[in-house]
């Protein structure tokens, strides 16, 4: 198997830990009562360690290393942010705002603080955005390689 190849199977395992954990997230309601249950709480750390994982499998490696192995970069130190108006064009990245805005929700993510209930459902929602448009364009960067 390519490294391609492997970092797509890497993504796909992701994602099957990351879908099962914001179906059931999504199916709960966040109460105070849900953050004093530890099982949800490690629902909500599994799915939110998942969806940074899949933040950075895609744009540290997924992005590059498909672009390149489709000529349509010749190196794999390209700045980012070509890599991204590279996708834009290809209609993989709807607009690089979004994966701007991917990277403000991780941002927000790694300095939440636990203590603010309100806050931490809020982020958590922000998480479901984010996941939505991670899927998007995981399924475009699957169609694209064909």
């Amino acid at each position: 198997m390519n490294e391609l190849e492997s970092i797509f199977e890497r993504c796909d395992a992701l994602f099957v830990a990351a879908e099962l954990d914001y179906n059931d997230l999504k199916q709960m309601e966040m109460t105070p009562e849900f953050f004093n249950d530890y099982r949800n709480t490690r629902i909500v750390n599994s799915f939110l360690f998942n969806f940074a994982k899949l933040q950075d499998a895609l744009g540290a490696k997924l992005f590059r290393k498909l672009l390149y192995e489709l000529k349509e970069i010749d190196t794999l130190n390209m700045p980012m942010i070509d890599v991204l108006n590279i996708l834009e064009k290809r209609g993989i990245v709807e607009d690089v705002s979004r994966w701007d805005e991917l990277r403000e929700i991780r941002n927000v993510l790694a300095h939440e603080y636990p203590f603010d209930l309100a806050e931490r459902i809020a982020n958590i929602q922000l998480a479901f955005k984010g996941y939505g448009i991670l899927k998007t364009i995981y399924d475009r960067l699957k169609r694209f390689r064909r």
